[in-house]
């Protein structure tokens, strides 16, 4: 049975919610910290865009510890957020583990029909609260040299609709996650002990020059086409932080030629 986005958002979400979002709040982000070897670069970039302020985080998608790591480096005390969106996989979140994501702020999203999560993303940003979004829409277990030619091909016209629908006045912060896939891969269960984990945010983009008098609208002729030039203008930055991230993966690919 699909899955549909809550009917309420983390501002009116009931006290035993919001305790428990607290609980968990409170020790997630230090398990993540002491589990893995863990490192968090471009915090700076963030400086911008504190709890109630609207801001879109994108990141590369290659394991069920993405958002994990999002949140480690981001939520209070370590970041500035107290609470995030976070747009999941419709059939992940139907696995009774994952279904416990809804209780953290998750909401299901399906590749057949994404408009519910959609529109659940910019109610949220309406209430000048923070989505993450993952452009692939899904996990792509990869290598650098995959990211390299294909990284910018896979980004979906998901993100850059609620931008277009917002009217380009939303800004995003990309950002990209280092060694995720490699210490919970997909099959895998128990994450790799003090595997090497980094998050690197990376300069805000800002879409205004997209904004029109009259807003966007699903039926406007360059609706997708504009939508997927601004999910792959934000791949692009991705790869471009990933390229920096791993550069000595690429210097060793070179020497080897």
């Amino acid at each position: 049975m699909l899955l549909l986005p809550p009917k309420t958002t983390p501002r009116s979400w009931s006290l035993p919610h919001r305790l428990f979002y607290q609980f968990v709040k409170l020790i997630l982000p230090r398990i993540i910290r002491r589990y893995f070897r863990f490192e968090v670069n471009g915090i700076e970039n963030t400086t911008n865009f504190p709890e109630g302020i609207p801001v879109i985080y994108c990141f590369n998608h290659r394991s069920h510890l993405d958002t994990f790591i999002f949140a480690s480096a981001l939520v209070y005390p370590f970041g500035n957020r107290t609470s995030c969106g976070l747009m999941a996989s419709g059939k992940a979140m139907e696995q009774k583990f994952f279904g416990l994501l809804k209780y953290l702020g998750a909401f299901p999203v399906y590749s057949q029909d994404p408009n519910p999560a959609l529109d659940y993303a910019i109610k949220l940003l309406k209430e000048n609260l923070a989505v993450l979004i993952a452009p692939q829409g899904k996990r792509i277990p990869s290598n650098p040299i995959h990211d390299y030619h294909h990284l910018i091909r896979e980004a979906k016209s998901g993100v850059g609709r609620v931008i277009l629908r917002l009217n380009g006045k939303i800004p995003v912060v990309p950002m990209y996650i280092h060694g995720s896939h490699e210490a919970l891969s997909q099959g895998k269960i128990v994450p790799k002990f003090k595997s090497f984990i980094s998050i690197s945010f990376c300069k805000p983009l800002l879409f205004k020059k997209y904004n029109r008098k009259k807003g966007w609208s699903d039926s406007d002729p360059d609706f997708y086409s504009t939508a997927n030039k601004i999910s792959k203008r934000i791949m692009v930055s991705i790869r471009d932080e990933m390229i920096v991230q791993e550069s000595y993966f690429f210097e060793i690919i070179k020497k080897k030629e």
